[in-house]
C-alpha cells in the first residue's frame, strides 16, 4: 500500500481511472470498426495512433515540452520494434495458436526494447537511421502474409469487449503512472507498446484464425511508417511551434499518411 501511494503521489485515483477509461473506450470502439473493414482498411485504422496519441496527450498534461521532445526520440527508435513484433507473430500464427504466436511476437518486441534502452540516449538522426532499414526489409517481407487472405466475420461475444477494455485500460494506466517516475526515454518506449495490435490479436486470432489476423498486422506496417514520420515532426516542431501545435501536426501527419495509402491502393486497383 505504501508503494502504491508513492507511485500515485499527486494523482487522484479518480483522475487516473477516468483517463484509463476514456482511452480504453476510444481504442475499443475503433478496434470494432477495424474488424469490419477487412485486412487492409482495418490495418489503416489500427495503425493510427489510437493508443499512442491519447497517451501522449495525457503526458503533455503532466510534463513540460522538453520531456515530450525527449520522449519522441526514443519513440522513433522503438518504432523499429513494431515490425519485428508483427512479422514474428505473423510467421508463428500460420501454424500456432494465439498464446504461442503472441508470446513470440511480444518477446521479440521486448528484446528490441531492451536494445533501444541499452543504447542509452539517442539523437533523432540516429533513431531514424536505426528504423529505416528495419521498415524497408519488413515491408518487403510483409507481402507474403497479405496475399490471398480475407478477414472473415465471426460471432462476437460480450466478453471480447470486456477483455479488450481491461487490457488497454490497465496498460494505459501503467504508462501514465510510470511516466511520473521514469526518464523520458523510458516513457517513449512504453508509449509505443503494441497495445492495440495485441488486444486485436487476443480477440481476433481465436475468432477468425491466425492467417487472417496476421494479414491485418502485416498491412499495418505501411501505416506505421507514418507514425515514425509523425514522431520526428513532433520532435522538430515543438521547439518552434509549441507543444500543442506540434502534437497536432503529428496527428495530422498520421491521418494524411494513411489516407494517402488508401488512395494509392484504390488507384492501383482501378488500373488493374
Amino acid at each position: 500500500m505504501i508503494l502504491l501511494d508513492e507511485l500515485l503521489a499527486g494523482m487522484p485515483l479518480e483522475v487516473l481511472a477516468l483517463r484509463m477509461t476514456l482511452v480504453a473506450l476510444f481504442v475499443v470502439l475503433v478496434a470494432l470498426v477495424a474488424e469490419r473493414l477487412g485486412p487492409f482498411l482495418g490495418a489503416m485504422v489500427a495503425s493510427l495512433p489510437l493508443y499512442t496519441g491519447p497517451v501522449y496527450l495525457l503526458l503533455a498534461l503532466e510534463h513540460e515540452p522538453a520531456y515530450i521532445v525527449a520522449a519522441t526520440v526514443t519513440s522513433v527508435a522503438i518504432c523499429g520494434a513494431n515490425p519485428v513484433f508483427a512479422l514474428i507473430y505473423a510467421l508463428l500464427a500460420r501454424t500456432q495458436g494465439v498464446a504461442v504466436s503472441l508470446l513470440g511476437g511480444l518477446s521479440a518486441w521486448a528484446a528490441c526494447g531492451a536494445l533501444v534502452q541499452a543504447r542509452g540516449e539517442w539523437s533523432l538522426v540516429e533513431a531514424l537511421l536505426f528504423v529505416a532499414p528495419i521498415y524497408s526489409v519488413a515491408l518487403w517481407l510483409a507481402q507474403s502474409f497479405t496475399r490471398g487472405v480475407a478477414l472473415r466475420t465471426a460471432k462476437r461475444h460480450w466478453t471480447d469487449l470486456v477483455q479488450r477494455a481491461i487490457f488497454v485500460a490497465a496498460l494505459t494506466g501503467l504508462v501514465i503512472v510510470a511516466s511520473r517516475h521514469v526518464p523520458a526515454e523510458v516513457t517513449g518506449i512504453l508509449s509505443v507498446m503494441p497495445i492495440l495490435t495485441t488486444s486485436l490479436i487476443l480477440v481476433m486470432h481465436p475468432r477468425v484464425g491466425g492467417p487472417a489476423t496476421a494479414a491485418l498486422l502485416a498491412h499495418t506496417l505501411g501505416g506505421l511508417v507514418g507514425m515514425v514520420v509523425a514522431f520526428a515532426a513532433v520532435n522538430l516542431s515543438i521547439p518552434h511551434l509549441g507543444l500543442w501545435p506540434g502534437l497536432g501536426l503529428g496527428l495530422a501527419i498520421t491521418l494524411a499518411w494513411n489516407v494517402m495509402l488508401i488512395m494509392a491502393r484504390s488507384l492501383l486497383a482501378l488500373r488493374r
